[in-house]
């Protein structure tokens, strides 16, 4: 691969949760960085929780904003040459989520038990944060609504839902528009992307596609797919399921990797290295 090449890089969790995506896309970004070329993680959709993620909520929500741990993780390790400083978290990651506790969702209504979203719409002629707020939370699950009035102070537009249709519009009006901006900018910017899905979502967004390499990651093992057939196979499963969000495991149903990956238990301090020396391993075919 020659620098003027673009590489698209996604990984997804082959587990709902701590499955080593964030990990595993530092050390990618490590790897790619000392290799010379100008790379960027991107996490199109995240959320945390009020309740356990709480310092970074504070430290987002005092400044009128609304990011997680993995977006400033992938932002600091993206920072390269003069965007060094310059990446912002609503950059890496435009789509928000900030949970209550439990987070389930409502048998009734059928909407996930969230507080609110922020989505963030990268324009040219400028940049602008939508508040979407859940007003069908029941009131038990709600935060302190003081805690919120910095953001709204500085959204662009602020939206309330209160059924299902409603938020599913409003999700098809801005939703994907504010990942797509991104990407867009993103593939004019840097020599190589590194997307992270969220939780155990196959695909992050339905407009993905022109992967280079597709990485299932979870504790212990490192699994490497066929971009082609990987994206086949979830085109094939969205026509079979009805599911908005498709699960890896449905994929693999479909799809087997090309090569595997073990990876033991490393300490903390050893992690980020440990993976680092095995990225030769998983995107060899590309030279770098």
């Amino acid at each position: 691969m020659t620098k003027k090449e673009r590489l698209k890089i996604l990984i997804v969790g082959l587990k709902e949760k701590d499955a080593g995506k964030t990990t595993l896309a530092l050390a990618l970004l490590a790897y790619l960085k000392e290799k010379g070329f100008n790379a960027c993680g991107f996490k199109p959709r995240a959320g945390n929780s009020v309740w356990y993620d709480y310092d970074v909520v504070q430290e987002a929500l005092s400044h009128g904003r609304l990011y997680g741990k993995d977006a400033k993780l992938l932002k600091y390790a993206s920072a390269f040459g003069p965007d060094a400083g310059a990446i912002m978290e609503e950059f890496i990651n435009p789509i928000h989520r900030l949970w209550a506790e439990p987070q389930h969702t409502d048998p009734v209504t059928q909407i996930p038990y969230f507080i609110l979203d922020r989505v963030t719409l990268w324009f040219k002629e400028g940049v602008r944060n939508l508040v979407v707020e859940n007003e069908a939370l029941p009131v038990e699950y709600r935060c302190d609504d003081a805690l919120f009035e910095t953001l709204r102070a500085k959204a662009s537009g602020i939206y309330h839902f209160r059924d299902l249709n409603m938020l599913n519009k409003l999700t098809e009006e801005y939703y994907d528009l504010a990942v797509e901006l991104v990407y867009k900018e993103m593939n004019k910017r840097y020599d190589c992307l590194v997307i992270e899905s969220y939780s155990d979502v196959a695909l992050p967004w339905k407009g993905l596609k022109d992967l280079d390499v597709v990485i299932g990651v979870k504790p212990g093992q490192i699994s490497v797919y066929d971009p082609e057939k990987y994206l086949a196979a979830v085109q094939l499963s969205a026509s079979t399921y009805s599911q908005e969000e498709l699960a890896t495991s449905r994929i693999l149903e479909l799809v087997k990797p090309i090569k595997e990956v073990k990876v033991p238990p490393f300490r903390s301090e050893e992690l980020l290295q440990g993976l680092k020396e095995r990225i030769p391993l998983l995107i060899k075919p590309f030279s770098l």
